[in-house]
């Protein structure tokens, strides 16, 4: 149904009789019960604009007005000309699938470290824990001594820094900052999908931009420039889902298109750090009042450090520590300074080192082996294989089948996209990887019932 389809039939729960409230507020809600009770249901395309003002007597801005209240919770997507239509039942966190484990089941949905490969915590926690002033207030955006031990390994030189409880609060904490809701952000596409929501949460207008090998697409990159974005989104290496990195040439070529008087921020990701092969070339090297670093090190030194670090301009970092203050007061300095300690702790540094490689051949194991079967796989860093197939859904059905669960693609696009399935490899076998590629490629080709 489009808009211009005015001789549609009216569903049957377009009744203002059923409607007490027709502003827009009252109609976005009772809209939003039927989502969530599976009244209408996900890809259920809505009448047009003007049939429903005329079905309800209310004007087409009022319609319009509440059809945006609900693509901002994540309900509703698709404009007046291809038709709005239901998102998710579940609104911000649409596409993701539930996370529960499921007993006997080989789960290879979620990125997770391997505990096992983890670096020890006892002595940067007994240390951190004797450090001077501990349990008093505190208001500084950083630990000092967390600044210093990270500043030798940052990509370049920041101007200022700040802690967060983790890369999803500091890219929270950075764009609630700097955005307003409405404003548009370019993301790389596809990314993560928790990020995606989060960006959806804000308020914020996401112009996906296709990100492939050597990084962002530099034609889609100056088209969206032209749309004046408050910032730029992308994961510089180890890029989830694609395990692809931008290459020094493109970050330069990408940075010479942005000219004149609006100049966006850049929020450069890197969610493995010391865990990813490939060298993070930044923005900052030709934008350095401009471009923000946020680095995660949840997956590196284990996600009970729940810490990220932010360098970026001093404006920025006393915008994103305002918004850190005020709604979590600040990191725990036990934490920072166990962080501390292991960044410069040559044990440590070994520990990480044995990491990195056996992440590495967990990685190329699959990656070879499904090659070798004729999958045409770009992945080259990160815990996960980012696998094209011919059906989404047939493929992860199949798979889950045989006890095996993985991440459909389109959780990773803020649109359409080609079908894809997310296969994490942070906690698989070497010798599991044939067996696996097996019966990935099988599902792969399968074309779902139509």
């Amino acid at each position: 149904m489009t808009e211009g389809d005015q001789s549609a039939a009216v569903p049957a729960w377009v009744d203002a009789t059923q409607i007490p409230d027709v502003s827009a507020r009252g109609i976005a809600s009772h809209v939003a019960a039927l989502v969530r009770s599976g009244e209408l249901s996900l890809g259920e395309v809505l009448p047009p604009v003007r049939v429903l003002a005329g079905e309800l007597r209310v004007s087409p801005s009022t319609i319009s007005t509440a059809w945006g209240l609900l693509k901002k919770r994540g309900l509703l997507t698709g404009t007046g000309k291809a038709g709005v239509k239901v998102a998710s039942a579940t609104g911000l966190i649409r596409g993701l699938e539930m996370y529960a484990t499921v007993p006997g089941v080989n789960d290879l949905r979620l990125l997770y470290p391997d505990g096992e490969l983890l670096p020890a915590l006892d002595q940067a926690l007994v240390g951190a824990a004797h450090q001077k002033n501990l349990n008093e207030y505190y208001d500084s955006a950083i630990l000092p001594a967390l600044q210093r031990a990270i500043e030798p390994s940052w990509p370049t030189r920041s101007e200022a820094f700040a802690v967060a409880n983790g890369g999803a609060d500091a890219v929270w904490s950075v764009l609630q900052s700097i955005s307003v809701p409405g404003d548009r952000i370019l993301v790389e596409s596809p990314t993560q999908p928790q990020l995606l929501s989060l960006m959806v949460e804000l308020g914020l207008t996401i112009v996906p931009i296709p990100y492939g090998v050597d990084g962002l697409d530099p034609r889609a990159f100056r088209d969206a420039l032209a749309t004046r974005p408050a910032a730029i989104f992308f994961q510089p290496r180890a890029q989830v889902p694609t395990g692809l990195a931008s290459s020094r040439e493109r970050i330069a070529a990408l940075a010479g298109m942005i000219r004149g008087p609006h100049h966006p921020l850049i929020m450069e990701y890197d969610d493995l750090g010391d865990l990813a092969r490939g060298r993070h070339h930044s923005f900052a090297e030709h934008a350095p009042d401009h471009t923000v670093i946020i680095r995660s090190y949840e997956k590196s030194y284990g996600p009970d450090l729940r810490l990220a670090v932010i360098g970026a301009p001093e404006n920025v970092i006393r915008n994103a520590h305002a918004q850190i203050r005020l709604t979590r007061q600040w990191t725990s300095r036990i934490l920072q300074a166990a962080l501390a300690w292991m960044l410069e702790d040559p044990t440590t540094a070994a520990s990480l080192s044995a990491a990195r490689s056996t992440y590495a051949m967990r990685l190329t194991a699959l990656t070879a082996q499904l090659r070798a079967r004729g999958i045409p796989i770009a992945t080259e860093d990160g815990f996960c294989v980012w696998v094209p197939v011919i059906s989404e859904s047939a493929a992860a059905e199949e798979l889950s089948g045989l006890g095996i669960l993985v991440m459909r693609g389109a959780s990773s696009f803020a649109g359409a996209a080609g079908p894809h399935i997310r296969v994490a490899t942070s906690r698989l076998p070497v010798d599991a990887a044939p067996r696996l590629a097996e019966l990935i490629a099988a599902a792969a080709g399968r074309v779902e019932d139509s």
